[in-house]
């Protein structure tokens, strides 16, 4: 994927047609060295078996795939990417062989490698940038902040008064969630195959009762991994602290039980006690409140004889 748009785009309009200060099409320089592009299906010039495109030799792109699918190969690598996913590569001039997706759209970010430099450093990066840089495609987990940033990106691209300040403020806090995604990943690369199984094994164990979570001591205990490990890991693994991801998987059920059940059955249900608490929890992660949701999954809602 990662010369995708360097094609769509690079190639479209040169650099310096793209410093100038308004929007072309979906794709738009915002600094020197740094761009910001939203392909789809119907800006890539293929046939219902798919395409073949060269890549560039100038930017590390950053994708994310918004809907659809991404299936490629370049040198005997497949790459396959769903909603959601996200890498960065350098395609180094190679062929991209894809394949055709009527849903794709993605949103993607091409910054050259002294501007990268400059911006976020070998750290955060990853990247050393004292070696010349060769053909590579790094993958990174789900992230949600970057997701958000992504969807700010897409806004603002589409609004019809064009807001060059915002968009470049969006583009960069998107870069750096980015960036800490892959960061993340690296990290897990780290963690032995044993250490992951018991963490797999920690995820399964803490959503086994969701109206009641176990400790983190019982589930250290459980796995056998001390409690110091077991936190690092999950969150390197699973993307959140132990607690947000078992309070997330519980409003998830919630959200589920409310087609069925009143707001205080599903709040009893799901081991609240106290229902206003519920509620907030509720609220947190849907922005709305249970009996809202209810409203929403129950047509019939103003017939129904349950209270709630």
């Amino acid at each position: 994927m990662c010369s995708k748009m360097a094609n769509l785009s690079v190639n479209h309009k040169s650099s310096n047609e793209l410093q100038a200060t308004n929007f072309i099409s979906n794709c738009f320089e915002i600094q020197p060295g740094l761009i910001v592009s939203i392909s789809s299906a119907t800006d890539i010039e293929s046939t219902n078996s798919g395409a073949t495109m060269a890549g560039d030799r100038e930017y590390i792109h950053f994708n994310h795939l918004l809907q659809g699918k991404f299936a490629a190969r370049v040198k005997d690598v497949a790459l396959t990417c769903y909603a959601g996913d996200i890498n960065m590569g350098f395609s180094d001039g190679e062929l991209f062989h894809t394949q055709h997706s009527e849903d794709f759209c993605n949103l993607e970010i091409m910054i050259k490698p002294c501007v990268l430099h400059d911006i976020a450093g070998e750290k955060l990066s990853g990247i050393n940038f004292d070696h010349e840089i060769g053909f590579f495609i790094k993958k990174g987990i789900s992230c949600p902040k970057a997701k958000t940033a992504a969807s700010r990106i897409v806004s603002l691209i589409k609004q019809s008064i064009h807001r060059p300040l915002l968009l470049h403020s969006a583009t960069l806090e998107y870069l750096y969630w980015h960036l800490c995604a892959l960061e993340v990943e690296r990290s897990r690369e780290h963690l032995s195959a044993r250490e992951k199984r018991q963490l797999s094994v920690a995820k399964d164990y803490l959503i086994n009762d969701l109206s009641s979570p176990p400790t983190i001591g019982e589930l250290a205990k459980t796995v056998g991994l001390n409690q110091c490990k077991l936190k690092r890991g999950f969150k390197i693994v699973f993307g959140k602290s132990i607690y947000a991801y078992f309070q997330e998987e519980r409003m998830h059920r919630a959200m589920d039980l409310l087609k069925n059940n009143n707001v205080t059955e599903t709040a009893m249900i799901l081991g609240y006690s106290n229902f206003s608490h519920f509620s907030t929890a509720f609220r947190k992660q849907f922005g709305l409140l249970p009996k809202e949701a209810r409203r929403e999954l129950v047509p019939d809602f103003k017939f129904c004889l349950k209270p709630g």
